[in-house]
């Protein structure tokens, strides 16, 4: 029987395209201290899919290697299962059925870094709409030649020490982290540090969140003063209109914090998030309403007044 995975995933949120217009096809390597893919391997066994690994080279070196030589050279936890050239996918899964079949019965490609920029048109685009199969770049040679050393290194440095993520042209990025079942509490903080790290290090990283399949949202990082460079680069950044928000009914004055906050919130979960501002704008209308009734009383008081006056 297969057991439902509680899958993890880091949220991160830049101020600007990660790629611009480009789409980048090659996934992006993050280094992280623990690997998803050896407890991804041994937890497949009670999974519907099996981990299985594919293996593209060019068509010069298919004969270089074989996948029972892999098995000897590479360490027990790591295994090839399946090795094809460019020609093999040009003639023998060339039927869009059969390539289609084929590509997904996998959970990691790899892919010499010569033909990969090859591949979309090779395996056709569905294979790019998942991670799992779409093709990471590895180093199989050296002076321009086939070297197996090199084969066994690139393989296991993807293995043991990486994250592939998707690079999108929009500015949210999303880093599969595995499942939460796969890695103690203090590996997987330890991964989404070293995520962490390497992202705002490189780009202007303003938000950072956890998601799980089963959780909402749960905000780990948040660079305010990126948040406020971003806000002061605005022509109406100074009016204070623009953080101005309804939620259940009632106007909320928000600070940019909060602001932040309301862009990557469930909307279902405002109301609960923001109880405690709502409480206060509630309280405050309230106020607001009992003075203009007592301002109301006053006026209503004085017109009688003066109406008696008259007529005396």
């Amino acid at each position: 029987m297969a057991v439902k995975t509680k899958k993890s995933t880091l949220i991160l949120v830049n101020t600007e395209s990660f790629t611009g217009s480009l789409k980048n096809f090659k996934p992006k390597l993050v280094t992280v201290p623990h690997s998803i893919f050896k407890p991804w391997k041994d937890a497949s066994t009670t999974m519907v899919k099996d981990f299985k690994t594919l293996l593209v080279l060019k068509d010069s070196d298919i004969d270089s290697v074989t996948a029972d030589e892999l098995i000897d050279l590479l360490p027990e936890h790591i295994t090839i299962d399946t090795i094809v050239s460019g020609k093999d996918l040009k003639t023998k899964y060339k039927a869009f059925e059969k390539r289609r079949a084929f590509v997904q019965d996998f959970s990691l490609i790899l892919a010499d870094d010569s033909i990969v920029t090859t591949l979309p048109k090779l395996l056709g685009g569905k294979a790019y709409s998942k991670l799992s199969t779409t093709p990471i770049a590895i180093n199989t040679r050296s002076s321009n030649k086939f070297n197996k050393t090199t084969l066994i290194n690139s393989i296991k440095k993807i293995y043991d020490t990486k994250i592939p993520a998707k690079i999108p042209r929009g500015n949210t990025m999303n880093v599969h982290l595995g499942s939460l079942e796969w890695f103690t509490p203090q590996q997987l903080t330890e991964n989404i540090i070293s995520v962490a790290k390497q992202f705002i290090e490189k780009y202007n990283i303003r938000t950072i969140l956890l998601k799980s399949n089963e959780s909402p949202v749960l905000p780990l990082y948040v660079n305010l003063e990126v948040l406020d460079n971003l806000v002061a680069s605005k022509d109406d950044a100074k009016s204070p209109v623009q953080n101005v928000v309804e939620i259940d009914g009632v106007e909320l004055q928000l600070s940019q914090f909060e602001k932040s906050l309301l862009e990557i919130a469930n909307p279902d979960e405002l109301d609960s998030l923001f109880a405690k501002q709502i409480k206060q704008a509630k309280r405050n209308l309230e106020e607001v309403e009992e003075q203009e009734k007592e301002e109301e009383k006053e006026d209503k008081s004085t017109a009688k007044k003066q109406k008696t006056k008259s007529k005396k």
